[in-house]
């Protein structure tokens, strides 16, 4: 029989050489074709930290509010504190901050970015204290104060209602202290941010820590006013004790041993990181027992008192010094912890007890990290297997 010229065979042989070429790359690249990304489950990596919850919607939907890992920041209003500030006259530390205002700004200064910032930064809890001085309401850490927060349309107030009206996927916590002279209505600025918000602000009748993130969006519950001071009694206001640190927050008043120890011991040092760091260990492989219907605030922050005397010898030689490092010194401190707690975060507290109890981690200058490392260290803790629903 004669062979067939009309290049039928030629034909196949170059379909079953293309066939094992796709074979061979298949079985290289995984085996089969690239599987589509699922809906709500971005990468931590990636993930737009200005919108960061509604990117990983498919991790949180069903999960319990105070079981999401999220960002937050600790004394969040203390970015506009200016270097020689105003004093709060009812703030805690008057007595020692009117000594000397320049060293009281510069270890009350927590954060480097606006409020706004810091929630496009991926912050979702916010720690704001205001001060009730001169007939206005400031934000103030201690006793420095930094702006008027209450300022008509263009002030950070409503700045803020404006981020959470355009930004429904967010939930975001605030908590909210207030410092009053006798006589001054400490339940106003609760009440002006409760009428800013308005029906966004989540009502603790009909929520919990312990509701489904999911809950909170369909209900277009995307605000959580929590009343540090407890002079609000409203269903809206929730209480202090809705929040614990278990532990986790650095104990004031330094005995004096423990400052001379510090003060020949270096700055920044790594005994106060060691303190914060031991702390929140424990409280991250304790369980939550009667905190597991509260909001968990890890407190990933520095204890500034035992470095007041670096500080003041700081001051007395200023010019051998940054500013960073003289003006700005409780972030100076804070940089150094945040270093440490980004390690920690991708490592230790990945295990299943410490990342399965992460709710909240409030830092001081939340978004002074490249690329935002911290934040997203945190959130990816979302995305580990058992987290998510």
């Amino acid at each position: 029989m004669r062979s067939r010229t009309d290049g039928t065979r030629p034909l196949s042989s170059a379909a079953c050489l293309v066939a094992l070429v796709l074979a061979v790359a298949m079985t290289v690249t995984g085996g089969g074709p690239a599987r589509a990304a699922q809906p709500g489950r971005a990468s931590a990596a990636t993930v737009d930290l200005s919108r960061w919850m509604g990117e990983l919607h498919g991790y949180l939907d069903d999960r319990p509010l105070n079981r999401i890992a999220m960002p937050g920041s600790h004394d969040s209003g203390s970015w506009s504190i200016p270097a020689d500030p105003g004093l709060c006259t009812s703030g805690w530390s008057y007595d020692a901050a009117k000594l000397d205002p320049r060293l009281a700004a510069s270890i009350s200064r927590a954060q480097s970015g606006s409020l706004t910032e810091q929630l496009d930064e991926g912050a979702r809890y916010l720690d704001l204290r205001l001060c009730h001085e001169g007939g206005q309401w400031r934000t103030f850490h201690g006793a420095p104060m930094g702006g008027l927060f209450f300022d008509g349309a263009t002030g950070e107030a409503a700045s803020v209602g404006r981020w959470i009206d355009e930004h429904p996927s967010e939930v975001v916590v605030i908590s909210v202290s207030a410092a009053v002279p006798a006589g001054a209505d400490a339940t106003e600025p609760l009440t002006r941010l409760r009428d800013l918000f308005g029906s966004r602000v989540a009502d603790r009748t009909e929520l919990s820590p312990a509701s489904p993130y999911g809950d909170f969006v369909r209900a277009g519950k995307n605000v959580v006013l929590v009343d540090a001071s407890a002079a609000v009694h409203e269903p809206w206001a929730w209480h202090a004790d809705d929040i614990s640190d278990r532990g986790s927050y650095p104990a004031g008043n330094p005995s004096w041993w423990d400052i001379l120890k510090s003060f020949f011991n270096g700055s920044p040092p790594q005994q106060v990181y060691d303190q914060t760091l031991t702390l929140d260990q424990a409280a991250l492989d304790r369980e939550p027992g009667p905190d597991a219907g509260r909001f968990f605030v890890l407190s990933g922050i520095v204890q500034p008192d035992v470095q007041i005397p670096q500080l003041f010898l700081i001051r007395l030689l200023a010019p051998f010094f940054p500013a960073a490092v003289r003006d700005n010194y409780l972030m100076h401190l804070a940089n150094g912890l945040n270093a440490q707690l980004v390690t920690k975060l991708r490592t230790d507290w990945r295990a299943p007890g410490p990342a399965g109890h992460m709710n909240i981690v409030s830092v001081d200058d939340l978004g002074h990290r490249p690329q935002g490392d911290l934040q997203r260290a945190v959130i990816d803790i979302n995305t580990l297997p058992g987290r998510a629903t």
